[in-house]
């Protein structure tokens, strides 16, 4: 019942994704850039994650633990705004449906390799058939979607 709770959980936040696709793309339409639109997406989150420290009221952590930290790991960012600013880009050129579907399954097809490698300390997950039909799977989906 938990592990049902934690997929409905990841549907409704890969639905916000598509939400939030279609509000950031609308967006930059009516500004000069996708990267001000980007901008202005990153902006509006940052009171949001306020507010949620605030209530939360998680510890700080310490100098020394952020210095001790592996540069890598201040880059998960950078990711965020290449995926904001490429979904916001695609969007109104390809379709919300085709620019996610895709982003989708590279996200997917991407896990599954990193699985397999353990990258960054991940549980190793090694490729087998089945995760293999799942990637034929998921690029026949992107196929099919995009032929329509």
């Amino acid at each position: 019942m938990k592990t049902l709770f934690y997929i409905l959980m990841a549907l409704t936040a890969g639905g916000m994704v598509a939400i939030q696709g279609t509000i950031n793309s609308g967006l930059s339409k009516r500004l000069n850039h996708p990267m001000q639109a980007s901008l202005i997406s990153f902006a509006g989150a940052v009171p949001l994650i306020i507010l949620i420290l605030f209530i939360l009221h998680p510890k700080l952590p310490e100098w020394s633990q952020l210095r001790d930290v592996s540069p890598i790991y201040y880059t998960g960012g950078a990711y965020g705004v290449i995926f904001v600013t490429t979904i916001l880009f695609l969007a109104p050129k390809i379709g919300i449906a085709n620019t996610l579907v895709a982003t989708i399954v590279g996200q997917l097809i991407f896990s599954v390799v990193l699985d397999h490698i353990g990258f960054l300390d991940l549980v190793v997950k090694p490729i087998n058939i089945y995760r293999a039909a799942g990637c034929v799977g998921l690029l026949l989906s992107l196929y099919l979607i995009q032929k329509s």
